[in-house]
């Protein structure tokens, strides 16, 4: 009897709580003149270089890492509803990372944050160790092939064919589920604020594999 060819996909899933937090914030002042807008941005990207420098520790955190892009400018003439050209607006910008391991640290240093002018935090990207994600992956990757073969057993079983036996495997990759909170504009406040609480969603990681077996 000739061999029949039973094409299948495999998929597999895996959750897990986050283990660290990937924050993205930029610094950014107007102002009538570049010289005011470049010192206004200097002046709080101390603020924040500081805050980060005092909790930083690459094996232990609550930092592990941080960066900042070198201080960009621009300048625009805005027009008035009535076809004016109104005077250049300057504008300074730079952008914050940082790398979050103990989350609760994190809301403490959001929340302190919200005292410094100009500074938005565009999201916060939730992943896994980069160990742990390696072996999350190889999990997954290996399951679902376990599913691909499972699923070509039952429709050869349907048939009486037989043990099936592989003949090509192909690997569409590994997928994340991105996980980011909202965007954040943090401005300038005096008063007290409450910490904020965060509660991340868990890290996706998904594999799937498109295989083909005879029997």
């Amino acid at each position: 009897m000739a061999k029949i060819s039973i094409n299948v996909r495999g998929s597999h899933s895996i959750k897990l709580r986050p283990e660290r937090a990937m924050v993205s914030a930029t610094l950014s002042r107007e102002g009538s003149t570049a010289a005011v807008v470049f010192e206004a941005v200097v002046t709080s990207l101390a603020q924040v270089r500081e805050s980060l420098e005092a909790i930083h520790d690459d094996a232990h955190g609550p930092v592990t890492k941080f960066a900042f892009d070198q201080i960009t400018t621009s300048a625009r003439r805005p027009w008035h509803e009535k076809g004016k050209q109104l005077p250049f607006v300057h504008t300074a910008r730079v952008s914050v990372t940082a790398e979050f391991v103990q989350f609760t640290e994190l809301g403490k240093w959001i929340t302190a944050m919200s005292r410094v002018e100009g500074l938005t935090i565009h999201g916060i990207g939730w992943d896994l160790t980069e160990s742990n994600r390696a072996e999350t992956e190889r999990r997954a990757r290996q399951e679902a092939v376990r599913q691909a073969k499972a699923r070509a057993q039952d429709y050869a079983d349907a048939l009486d064919l037989g043990p099936v036996t592989p003949r090509r495997i192909s690997d569409p990759g590994v997928l994340t589920q991105p996980m980011h909170a909202p965007m954040m504009r943090l401005a300038a406040a005096a008063e007290a604020l409450p910490e904020l609480d965060l509660e991340p969603q868990d890290v996706d990681i998904h594999a799937e594999v498109e295989a083909m077996f005879v029997a």
